[in-house]
């Protein structure tokens, strides 16, 4: 259950797509929500309700603003967009609440006349925001994702509409180099590209450079799954997926597109794509090859300008 959790936790995570957003919105929400519950005795004011329940807001924002643009600029290499995680997402949402709950304690106690010093004030601050942050963090969740998705089902579309070019014209070209194989006696074919994939042991697996489709980690093994006179076949050999790179270093058309997979982008036919990143579908096999966030600018460039041939 716990190594479960912790999985989790290390699932990779949308990045923010509009940051503003992210500040201006549930900032927005929470003054909408201030203004139907009137919580913190606003209700029993008679006058600038409105600029009080605006304050709020505006605590909110800033304290958002902390986590969305100062701590991100403060510590880069910890806010990373490829190696950013459910945990923490939800690490900087909480940090992100407790934050405006200071915020909101000490506006209160500056409006009302409060005693700071008063544990009962930032407690009861507390419980608000324990009441008001599920809904907007929610409707954040379900918005940034959604973007996600949009953003990457659009790309995905451009990439498979270039896809579908390519492979009209390879059609073509191999129509017309099998024209021209016939009208030569003897063609000299050119040899392609081998690779070899060994490891630990002296089990060794050597293949055409275009059979292969793709390469996937499973524990201290290594599955490669390749196709022979269109038949797709797999093998398991002790290896690593750094060895498996180094395999594969000479082919520039094969490439790491998640930590635990290697694609042959030249067998690409389709990209799916969806709120983490995309799928590729590859010519021939019914398994799909997932593209991480951190792999996927590399593999879309290499979809879009490297398969012209």
């Amino acid at each position: 259950m716990i190594n479960k959790l912790l999985t989790l936790l290390h699932t990779p995570y949308p990045v923010l797509v509009k940051r503003w957003k992210a500040v201006v919105i549930p900032s927005f929400i929470v003054f909408i929500i201030l203004f139907l519950l009137q919580p913190f005795g606003i209700s029993m004011m008679e006058s600038h309700k409105f600029w009080v329940l605006l304050g709020y807001g505006i605590v909110s924002s800033m304290a958002l603003s902390v986590f969305v643009y100062m701590l991100p600029a403060t510590f880069p290499r910890y806010y990373d967009e490829q190696h950013w995680t459910l945990g923490k997402e939800l690490l900087g949402t909480l940090g992100a609440c407790m934050l405006i709950a200071i915020g909101n304690w000490f506006y209160t106690a500056w409006w009302f006349g409060g005693n700071l010093l008063s544990w009962r004030g930032f407690l009861i601050s507390v419980i608000w925001v324990g009441i008001l942050a599920p809904f907007p963090i929610a409707f954040f969740l379900m918005w940034n994702r959604n973007l996600q998705l949009a953003r990457n089902l659009k790309e995905a579309t451009e990439m498979n509409f270039i896809l579908s070019k390519k492979i009209s014209l390879r059609k073509e070209k191999r129509e017309a180099e099998a024209e021209e194989e016939d009208d030569v006696c003897c063609p000299v074919t050119e040899k392609p590209a081998h690779l070899v994939f060994s490891g630990g042991t002296k089990e060794m697996l050597e293949i055409p450079a275009d059979a292969l489709l793709y390469v996937e980690a499973e524990g201290n093994y290594v599955r490669i799954i390749y196709r022979v006179e269109n038949k797709i076949q797999q093998r398991l050999l002790r290896a690593t997926m750094k060895q498996a790179e180094e395999a594969v270093a000479a082919c520039p058309f094969i490439v790491r597109c998640h930590r635990a997979f290697l694609v042959n982008v030249s067998t690409v036919v389709k990209v799916d794509g969806n709120s983490q990143g995309y799928r590729l579908r590859l010519d021939g096999c019914k398994d799909e090859v997932p593209v991480s966030r951190a792999y996927s600018k590399e593999v879309k460039t290499l979809i879009e300008g490297t398969l012209e041939g």
